[in-house]
């Protein structure tokens, strides 16, 4: 019985190290690509690591309409094998989470969420229950919670400048309390050019506050 605990020990120990590898090269690897891009959404980044799971990257002087943006690379929980198994049964996956403040507040507010991901169902519980909801017709896809007609046209706007950028949105908030904008995506493909990626981001926030 102690060569089994012995043995069962190795192996979670070798797990963690191996995970906490993994992730520690696959967000640095991402860092690296999105430094060519992140001029597009302001200047002037600090970067720190939230453990072996999560990156934050923050900018305080955005590029307008952003007044800041602050990034995080989060990461499967790949250190810890029962969490990582349970991870994903709730569908939590590597996604880039973009939260930015505004210059100014937007017009309208609207949530569009993926209700098979993990933050699009955490997010589900803080829109508010009179708000009406559309599910897109593509497979799979995103349901829109909006405010007013208005808001949900705002919505179809970016969405539809999301999708030929290859944003493969989990979350999208415009909201006028703090963070006005939210995006949530999965990892960004590091084959294509990382200004691309944010340019498009930077897009999308501006058509919020047109």
């Amino acid at each position: 019985m102690s060569d089994l605990v012995s043995i069962a020990a190795v192996a979670v120990v070798a797990w963690f190290a191996a995970g906490t590898i993994w992730n520690v090269r696959e967000g640095g690897a991402l860092m690296r690509w999105m430094q060519s891009g992140l001029p597009a959404l302001g200047a002037r980044t600090t970067v720190r690591w939230l453990g072996s799971t999560a990156a934050e990257m923050v900018i305080h002087d955005g590029k307008t309409p952003f007044a800041s943006v602050t990034l995080v690379i989060f990461l499967e929980p790949r250190d810890m094998p029962w969490m990582w198994a349970l991870g994903r049964a709730r569908g939590r996956r590597d996604t880039l989470i973009i939260r930015g403040m505004l210059h100014r507040a937007p017009a309208v507010e609207f949530e569009v969420l993926d209700p098979v991901s993990w933050s699009g169902r955490d997010a589900a519980r803080s829109v508010p229950p009179e708000w009406p909801t559309r599910r897109t017709e593509a497979p799979g896809g995103v349901v829109v919670h909006h405010a007013s007609a208005a808001a949900l046209a705002h919505a179809d706007a970016l969405l539809a400048l999301a999708q030929p950028a290859g944003l493969k949105v989990r979350r999208l908030s415009v909201r006028r309390t703090a963070p006005n904008f939210q995006l949530h995506v999965a990892l960004p493909d590091r084959r294509q050019p990382a200004r691309d990626f944010f340019e498009a981001v930077h897009a999308l926030a501006e058509r919020a506050l047109a």
